[in-house]
């Protein structure tokens, strides 16, 4: 009888203290968009327009630290429109990471240009390529390939 209730006892404890882990494990957010300036050592895509208006224009850039040999993929979403749009689904992916990155659902004003950062991990020796799209009225469109060809010194 001792022992059925030192395992029961032992079972809540378990239990608890993997409530307790899972419940301080990190938060899985999606990033926020952020302004973009475009840095010199980036090299961008083609520009294209959203397949729901030739007045929103987005393209995938790489912005790459030669001094750390990272890479990190951004897509680059410019509103020309009259009105404001709601980007959704937004997402960068790249090669040399095998990660997506999504971002916040956000409202775009007029005249504005946002970006949606990837994460920023070691490039590949030779062939690195990024992409990215999102959702706007319900309609989903992506960039064409972003390609640079790297090598590690």
């Amino acid at each position: 009888m001792r022992l059925r209730q030192l395992g029961k006892k032992a079972a809540v404890a378990a239990t608890a203290a993997s409530a307790a882990v899972l419940a301080a494990g990190p938060a899985t957010a999606a990033p926020n968009w952020q302004a973009w300036v475009r840095p010199d050592d980036s090299v961008c895509g083609n520009t294209e327009h959203h397949v729901v208006s030739a007045n929103v224009l987005f393209q995938t850039c790489m912005v790459v630290n030669f001094s750390n040999r990272t890479a990190q993929p951004v897509l680059v979403v410019r509103n020309n429109a009259s009105v404001s749009i709601t980007m959704e689904r937004g997402y960068t992916h790249s090669n040399w990471g095998f990660s997506d990155t999504y971002c916040n659902e956000k409202v775009l004003p007029s005249g504005q240009v946002l970006a949606c950062f990837g994460e920023t991990t070691s490039y590949l020796d030779g062939e690195n390529i990024s992409w990215g799209g999102f959702t706007y009225n319900g309609k989903s469109d992506a960039t064409l390939h972003c390609i640079q060809y790297l090598v590690r010194p």
